[in-house]
């Protein structure tokens, strides 16, 4: 599931010579963010960078992206 980050970290990404844009937006998948390494805040509770947290994050999101893990999501949501 995408949402913006609860902890406020943003990609800054560079787009041509003046032009910058950012993105506050993270993946969450099985309680497991996919942007732990990069945002450094050890606080947040989906942070886990280990090899688990990563394979877990992993099965949650393939199971995201079939019929079954979509219709259980439209129906918590």
């Amino acid at each position: 599931m995408k949402r913006d980050c609860p902890h406020g970290f943003k990609r800054v990404s560079k787009i041509g010579k003046n032009m910058m844009w950012e993105d506050s937006t993270v993946e969450i998948c099985g309680g497991v963010c996919d942007s732990p390494d990069v945002c450094g805040i050890e606080s947040c509770e989906f942070y886990n960078i280990t090899q688990h947290g990563t394979a877990h994050f992993m099965k949650a999101a393939g199971r995201e992206k079939t019929l079954e893990g979509l219709l259980e999501r439209l129906s918590t949501a």
